[in-house]
């Protein structure tokens, strides 16, 4: 008789540890699945989690779970960014809406550009903004552009301009920016780079992922690195893979030259 209740004794002691960490596992699951959400502030049960624009998962409400997202986060959409997009409020704190404002940005973008990876043109630019459906028209009406790179000669003379998307928040126009000023470097230093599509739009990404690096902008490092279409992102790829440790406008030179050589040139010269 005493042997079974020893064994009944000894096994309540084993299983009184976990009796005690029952309800405090269950109290920590009760409390992540009942929150403050994001979007409206109301405390309620959490119906789902999104990323914000710097990437951290917020709570959101069944309510707020079902409304339109952002453009360009996860978060519940309200504020109209003017160029034809949805934004968060978070997103919509700070955007570029004004041409002197664009201006001002994609100067420093340059600097920056210049600064860092040593990538610099003599071409003077005009920077500007336009909606989404302008820079649509004056692309191939099948991407939804962000930017736009437009190299003229008018009346014998070079013009060269750069518009952005109207609205966007500054951490993504100035990637975009940066991505832009990859075409115009481009365009001055290997122009018979500019017809072939992959190398031509991979470049300006890898150039746009380095930026975004050196700003600590993860959320538009990711954005490149997700892309799956062929031209962008299948170049984007390539030319991350070509380039290795490259991280210099002279460096990016040599090695696409080796690539893909001027014609009539032996590779490597």
């Amino acid at each position: 008789m005493l042997k079974p209740f020893m064994f009944f004794l000894l096994t309540l002691i084993a299983l009184f540890p976990l009796s005690v960490r029952l309800p405090a596992q269950a109290k920590e699951d009760a409390a992540s699945a009942y929150a403050k959400c994001a979007h409206c502030r109301k405390e309620g049960f959490v119906s789902a989690r999104a990323k914000n624009g710097a990437g951290k998962l917020m709570p959101l409400c069944y309510e707020c779970a079902s409304l339109p997202r952002c453009s360009f986060c996860q978060m519940p959409a309200d504020v109209d960014s003017g160029g034809g997009d949805r934004l968060c409020r978070e997103c919509a704190a700070d955007t570029i809406k004004e041409n002197a404002e664009a201006e001002k940005v994609m100067k420093d973008v340059r600097q920056v550009l210049s600064t860092k990876f040593k990538m610099t043109s003599k071409h003077k630019i005009t920077y500007g903004l336009g909606s989404r459906r302008d820079l649509n028209l004056e692309a191939d009406g099948e991407h939804n552009e962000l930017g736009w790179f437009d190299p003229k000669i008018i009346r014998n003379k070079p013009q060269y301009t750069i518009r952005i998307l109207t609205g966007l928040p500054r951490d993504v126009f100035r990637s975009v920016g940066a991505h832009e000023l990859a075409h115009d470097w481009m365009d001055e230093t290997l122009p018979h780079l500019m017809d072939k599509p992959e190398i031509r739009e991979g470049f300006a990404e890898f150039v746009a992922w380095l930026f975004s690096e050196a700003e600590g902008n993860k959320r538009m490092m990711e954005y490149t690195e997700s892309r799956t279409d062929e031209v962008y992102g299948g170049g984007f790829r390539k030319v991350r893979a070509m380039m290795g440790d490259a991280k210099t406008a002279a460096e990016w030179k040599s090695i696409l030259l080796k690539e893909f050589p001027l014609k009539g040139k032996k590779s490597g010269n």
